[in-house]
């Protein structure tokens, strides 16, 4: 780690004397001479200070879950509701768990510990056809270890170094849950320069995320050959790194809320121009794509952001949500008439959210108790990762259909999907209390934070939350979201080794 520290200051300097850091100057010293925003609303801000649905609480994902699948009107089966019910109700308890202070173990354990963990993994390898019990088994231990008294850094390293090896040779269900630990790990451990860098200097992160969002997107088109929402042809032959790397732009935009909300050197209706245009410029952006998640996304994050910041009042948050659900739905009449769908917009939206609670229920009968797939929808996210798998090179969704016996068409299957076949109830029940524990310690960082330093994680909790609640239609089983995802895990990890919470 100290070696790393040396290589990144040495990095540090150069990249502080880079055009890059130039450029991002240049850009924030631009958005000074943008104008003040005239555009406010107060009127029924004292009757909803103490609204509760204004305060973007992880609890807002309960209600989402449940008014969603209010709107399907077909029923479903006993695991099925059971899937709906007990992983809600998870998620919920997740919410209320505490960061746990735990006790180190002793020194004397760590040897045995490593010998028991060490014979639970040769037999992993070596009884590969049942490697999923010692691998649970193992565990145990592994946890054991990383609460010891003594120094386990190189352990977790040296185990890292040698799953990644057995990830490349294809045994990505072994590797995972011991590369999932060490980097678990190494991040609640590490004291570097690199996250407290990019506090001191968030202003590279944001101009790092547009301009390189910006330019995929411009190359994304380029390769297209049109405008994807008003060319069905054009949508087809975008390229899927260059569309999920164009992503970083609405992330970038969402960033700049948090930035210029909290940075003293802009004023609150400076602030609010800003917020406001480079929230249109993505909307414009991402629509053009045609891809109703992103949009939904740069609103949802926009709304969220700037009400933790303080940019939006109360009054425009409601204003503001009732025009993101109205272009929405504008969005969705122009992408139905291009694609010939003679539906009316309340139809539209009650036949896909039957059709993906079917899909669902489909998935909770076949996934069961203890999961079907053991994690390959989830690590299908990866085309690489895919290829792995033998006859399995689909993307999530499109692996999802063919469960279903659907050849021809990819279908996304609710937040409970992707979980239910990969690990069954079970692993719904645990995976949801594990989300709702995640954004609920995410949120009071980013909550209790103070100063610049909440910069990134109210960012952070703003994509993650935006992402939660569109994930309850689609599922979270985008690359780019599973790893902003891991990153903000990563951040709550260093945040707890660093004590500021």
């Amino acid at each position: 780690m100290k070696a790393l520290d040396e290589i990144f200051l040495f990095l540090e300097k150069e990249f502080s004397s880079s055009i890059i850091n130039r450029s991002s100057i240049k850009f924030f010293s631009i958005l000074n001479n943008f104008p003040d925003s005239f555009f406010e609303i107060d009127t029924f801000d004292n009757y909803l200070k103490n609204s509760f649905f204004l305060k973007f609480s992880p609890l807002v994902v309960v209600v989402s879950i449940i008014l969603f699948f209010s709107f399907s009107d077909h029923p479903l089966s006993i695991i099925g509701t059971l899937t709906f019910i007990l992983g809600t109700t998870s998620f919920y308890i997740g919410t209320l768990v505490e960061i746990p202070k735990v006790r180190k173990i002793n020194k004397k354990y760590f040897m045995p510990l490593v010998g028991i963990f060490s014979i639970l993994f040769i037999l992993s390898l070596v009884k590969i056809e049942s490697f999923g019990v010692y691998v649970k088994l193992s565990l145990i231990p592994i946890i054991l270890i990383g609460l010891n008294e003594r120094q386990s850094k190189d352990f977790f390293v040296s185990l890292l170094m040698i799953n990644i090896v057995i990830l490349v040779k294809g045994y990505w269900a072994l590797s995972f849950p011991f590369i999932f630990f060490s980097l678990a790990y190494l991040f609640l451990t590490y004291n570097g320069r690199f996250i407290k860098y990019l506090e001191d200097n968030t202003y590279n992160l944001v101009f790092l995320l547009l301009s390189l969002g910006f330019i995929f997107y411009i190359l994304d088109i380029a390769i297209a050959g049109g405008i994807p929402l008003f060319e069905v042809q054009a949508r087809n032959s975008l390229d899927p790194l260059f569309t999920a790397v164009s992503h970083l732009f609405p992330m970038g935009s969402i960033l700049l809320i948090s930035y210029v909300g909290l940075v003293n050197k802009y004023s609150y209706k400076k602030a609010r121009f800003i917020s406001i245009f480079f929230t249109i410029v993505s909307l414009i952006l991402m629509a053009l794509l045609g891809y109703r998640t992103q949009v939904i996304f740069v609103l949802l994050g926009a709304l969220i952001c700037g009400s933790m910041v303080g940019i939006w009042r109360k009054s425009e948050l409601i204003l503001l949500g009732v025009v993101s659900i109205g272009s929405l739905f504008v969005l969705t009449i122009a992408r139905d008439t291009i694609l010939g769908v003679n539906l009316s917009l309340i139809e539209s939206l009650k036949t896909r959210i039957s059709l993906t609670t079917d899909v669902m229920d489909i998935l909770a009968n076949m996934g069961g108790v203890f999961g079907l797939t053991n994690g390959a929808v989830h690590i299908a996210t990866h085309p690489f990762l895919a290829r792995l798998m033998p006859g399995v090179a689909y993307s999530p969704r499109r692996m999802m259909a063919v469960l279903v016996g659907e050849k021809s068409i990819s279908v996304t299957s609710s937040i409970f999907g992707p979980l239910s076949i990969d690990f069954g109830l079970i692993g719904a029940i645990i995976s949801m209390a594990f989300l709702g524990f995640f954004l609920s310690n995410l949120y009071k960082i980013a909550d209790k934070t103070k100063g610049e330093r909440k910069i990134i994680p109210v960012g952070l909790y703003s994509m993650v939350l935006s992402y939660t609640i569109i994930g309850i239609e689609t599922g979270i089983v985008d690359l780019e979201v599973l790893l902003l995802f891991i990153i903000s895990l990563a951040y709550i990890l260093f945040i707890i080794n660093r004590k500021i919470i």
